[in-house]
């Protein structure tokens, strides 16, 4: 009976998940050229799963690291009506939409009706989303030494395919209570590419996921945004 105690108990370690812990210097060192990593990709293919008030967004699209540029196509799961899914392109303070039934991001774009706003600060998934993809590129990495003294974390190893990756979640947002868990996961290979992002947004609370898939074409011009 004992064995078979310890014997569980071993098992039960075995498949649990690994506790946090702080960045060691190289993983901090990784986490600190995602940023620079993105620019120096220059366009990058990406798709992503974005929970949302009015139902979950789908984006398959490509984004430009150097000139903060978007251009993706949005459908959304489980409906049909007309704002339901069109053509995305974006700036870091604007958006433009237009509706087309395919919601495939072609190039050139269709000669369509765009519609051009401001994008908002608060109060929208789509916005919080698009934002933050055109912020991942930088001309300089970041301050590894910062990271390492941060509250940056380690959460596990994990794979995307056969590519295996760290999961780096970033420094807890000022402001915000140690509690929160609204952080930026980064899921990073070897040499510090950063192959999906983890972000709640909003009130979600479910993450919405960003997959980075391979180099992309250059973008069209956009709309004036």
């Amino acid at each position: 009976m004992k064995r078979f105690l310890v014997l569980l108990l071993v098992l039960t370690a075995c498949g649990s998940e690994p506790e946090p812990r702080s960045l060691t210097t190289t993983e901090a060192e990784r986490l600190a050229l995602v940023r620079f990593t993105n620019y120096s990709a220059g366009v990058q293919k990406f798709t992503a799963a974005v929970p949302s008030a009015g139902g979950k967004l789908v984006l398959d699209g490509r984004v430009d690291f150097v000139n903060h540029l978007g251009y993706a196509g949005m459908r959304t799961d489980g409906r049909t009506d007309e704002f339901s899914r069109g053509l995305l392109m974006w700036n870091l303070g604007r958006l433009a939409f237009a509706m087309n039934p395919s919601a495939v991001a072609v190039d050139p774009p269709p000669d369509a009706e765009w519609q051009v706003r401001e994008l908002q600060e608060k109060g929208s998934e789509l916005d919080g989303a698009l934002r933050l993809l055109v912020n991942l590129g930088a001309d300089r990495p970041d301050n590894a030494q910062l990271l390492l003294q941060s509250s940056a974390r380690w959460m596990r190893s994990d794979k995307i395919g056969d590519t295996t990756v760290d999961v780096l979640e970033g420094p807890q947002q000022a402001g915000k209570k140690a509690s929160d868990t609204a952080r930026l996961r980064y899921w990073v290979d070897a040499d510090g590419k950063l192959r999906r992002l983890e972000a709640r947004l909003g009130d979600q609370t479910e993450f919405a996921v960003f997959d980075f898939t391979g180099s992309g074409a250059p973008l069209p011009k956009p709309p004036s945004i």
